[in-house]
């Protein structure tokens, strides 16, 4: 029997590049689920069969852009607090790890590139712990590397 090689989610990390230190990324702690979509942005054009104009056009595709986001929520963590509201709206350099324990490296890479905090969101509820979720978008090419 063949079974998939995964990964455990407390393996999976978002960072940023860190605004004192060029080169250095630092993961957003208490993120505890994250999020990376990749999208193909398209326009729709309908194409008639000649042969029997009342048949019911298909669709074709057109593409017309990628995108990358990313999205996480978790624990609000006053330590990164300044940090990441410093990020509102600003331009940076993101990364999506997924990683493994030392012991087992089979794959380990990161999908990065230049993006921009575009929503945070903090809730507090009584009996629970402050929590916060982030979006990100990205703002220019992306690309996996592995590591």
């Amino acid at each position: 029997m063949t079974v998939p090689s995964i990964v455990r989610g407390t393996y999976v990390s978002i960072l940023v590049e860190d605004p004192d230190n060029a080169g250095a990324f630092l993961p957003l702690c208490g993120i505890t689920t994250r999020t990376l979509t990749e999208q193909v942005n398209t326009n729709d054009a309908f194409t008639r069969n000649c042969d029997d104009p009342e048949d019911i056009p298909f669709r074709r595709l057109i593409q017309t852009g990628k995108q990358w986001d990313l999205s996480g929520s978790g624990q609000y963590n006053r330590a990164q607090a300044a940090l990441i509201g410093s990020l509102v709206g600003v331009r940076a350099n993101y990364r999506f790890l997924i990683g493994e324990p030392a012991d087992d490296a089979v794959y380990t890479s990161y999908f990065g590139g230049p993006a921009m905090l575009t929503q945070r969101q903090i809730t507090g509820a009584d009996d629970d712990f402050v929590q916060t979720e982030l979006t990100i978008g990205s703002d220019g090419e992306w690309v996996e590397t592995e590591v």
